[in-house]
């Protein structure tokens, strides 16, 4: 009796969790009918340990990223950089992506010849976040000046993807490739005052005050110009990067989504919350440039 009832409540949770009932579980466990009439007596060897089992390998598998249909409207703007052809099929609302910026994107690549998809964050399910600066130059070019939300399409000419090299066995040499390209968002960065020194770039050791804020506005963490913090390149990738362009004596906040808030076990120690959004609010007291 026991094993019966666990049975019919381990089905009930996989229903209102929305997961679907294995096949060979439902096979193996047939629910009284309607009428009362109980169940063939041959499964009653099911322990309760193999249905929690069948519910939570059936509740991981509800709980996966599912895929999503790739975008495909009309041509509302072209344009062209580099030999670059942009086609926006949507424009964003959100905020514009600057040269160099950290994005969180989907996008859908393909073969200009024959259309052969060779990869797809829609069919994951789940969007790519990471730095502009560290993908092909067709993407570096094409996409600044998207806003958040928007939709893009960039047919991209072999010198500005992957070249004479190709890329493993998907991507051949001297391809053409087409992405579609969804914004899904990105770190943004507001000057609150211009400074008028050096310009910090790509690679550089700066030396900031800052204060930084989670979701609920508490401050997580901050330094002052007497006590300054020095940020290492590549210790945490969405503050090196928002730095960039940034001059002596400015200040800027810095709104981080919160996958672009990760741990970094290659960085200094850091008591700041992870896998959260942060504001960070920052000035600039000296920079050194390393490239």
């Amino acid at each position: 009796m026991r094993t019966s009832f666990v049975n019919v409540l381990a089905a009930s949770l996989l229903a209102c969790a929305g997961a679907a009932i294995p096949q060979s579980w439902a096979q193996e466990n047939p629910q009284p009918a309607k009428d009362g009439t109980p169940a063939p007596a041959e499964n009653s060897a099911t322990t309760p340990e193999q249905v929690a089992d069948q519910f939570a390998k059936a509740a991981i598998e509800a709980a996966k990223p599912k895929g999503i249909p790739v975008p495909d409207m009309p041509v509302v703007a072209t344009s062209e950089v580099e030999g670059i052809k942009i086609e926006d099929m949507k424009i964003g609302d959100g905020a514009e992506i600057k040269k160099g910026a950290m994005v969180l994107a989907h996008y859908h690549g393909t073969l200009v010849d024959g259309g052969t998809p060779f990869d797809s964050s829609f069919e994951r399910g789940e969007p790519i976040a990471f730095p502009l600066s560290g993908v092909i130059q067709g993407w570096q070019l094409g996409v600044p000046g998207m806003k958040v939300g928007g939709i893009r399409r960039l047919t991209i000419p072999a010198d500005k993807a992957y070249g004479s090299q190709g890329a493993g066995n998907v991507i051949p040499p001297d391809a053409a490739l087409t992405f579609i390209i969804q914004m899904v968002g990105t770190v943004e960065v507001v000057d609150d005052k211009v400074g008028e020194g050096e310009a910090a770039g790509a690679m550089c050791v700066a030396v900031t005050s800052y204060t930084m804020k989670d979701e609920a506005g508490k401050v997580v963490e901050s330094r002052t110009k007497e006590n300054p913090y020095i940020w290492l390149p590549g210790e945490f990738q969405a503050v090196n990067a928002a730095l960039e362009g940034m001059k002596v004596g400015g200040k800027r906040t810095i709104k981080i989504p919160k996958e672009f808030n990760k741990p970094n076990p290659m960085g200094p120690p850091s008591t700041r919350p992870t896998d959260v959004a942060l504001t960070v609010e920052v000035e600039l007291t000296s920079v050194r440039n390393l490239q």
